[in-house]
């Protein structure tokens, strides 16, 4: 008797676990699928509210997930068919520096402005969009450097870094931002 009183108690708890716990599994599942819809929601319009808005171009600076190492970016956003994105190189505590990406879709090109501290002397990097390929180098003074650059030997070297950092950016970009660079600019 003994035996029949203890297997009905476990039949009977093990009926009252497996019954009384799939619907709170259910619940639970369809609680935790709901949240994550949300947090991915959020992040994503988290993601875009970065930005605020200032004299007509949407700017954030970014000090924590930037591409280059040892620095971070201010991005400027001019949306438009004539827009552009900027990626200004800051310090890790947002002041600007001088050197800048700029990614303008009207023409197709990224301007790069590089500053050699040590020699004292800028440079100016055209970088066609469409061709994926450095086409020209100028000096601080916007003259031509480019000839001079492939008779040195220094072309293929800043082309290669200047086809790098593009890629690096337009990555960087889509991560952060679920969008291309030209996306933000035509607002799509």
């Amino acid at each position: 008797m003994k035996k029949i009183v203890s297997l009905l108690l476990v039949l009977m708890l093990t009926m009252a676990v497996v019954g009384g716990c799939s619907p709170k599994n259910n619940n639970v599942e369809e609680s935790l699928q709901t949240n994550n819809v949300e947090n991915e929601n959020q992040n994503e319009n988290q993601d875009v509210s970065k930005f605020e808005e200032k004299d007509g171009l949407l700017v954030y600076t970014d000090v924590e997930n930037g591409p280059f190492d040892e620095s971070g970016l201010k991005i400027s956003i001019k949306e438009g068919e004539d827009g552009y994105v900027e990626f200004i190189k800051t310090d890790l505590e947002g002041n600007e520096t001088v050197d800048y990406y700029k990614f303008d879709y009207a023409t197709n090109t990224m301007e790069k402005y590089y500053y050699v501290s040590a020699m004292g002397t800028a440079f100016y990097y055209y970088y066609d969009l469409e061709e994926g390929q450095l086409v020209k180098v100028e000096d601080g003074d916007h003259n031509d450097s480019t000839e001079g650059m492939k008779s040195s030997g220094r072309w293929d070297s800043a082309a290669e870094k200047t086809d790098e950092e593009v890629k690096l950016l337009e990555d960087y970009f889509k991560e952060q931002y679920s969008m291309t660079i030209k996306e933000s600019v035509l607002g799509k």
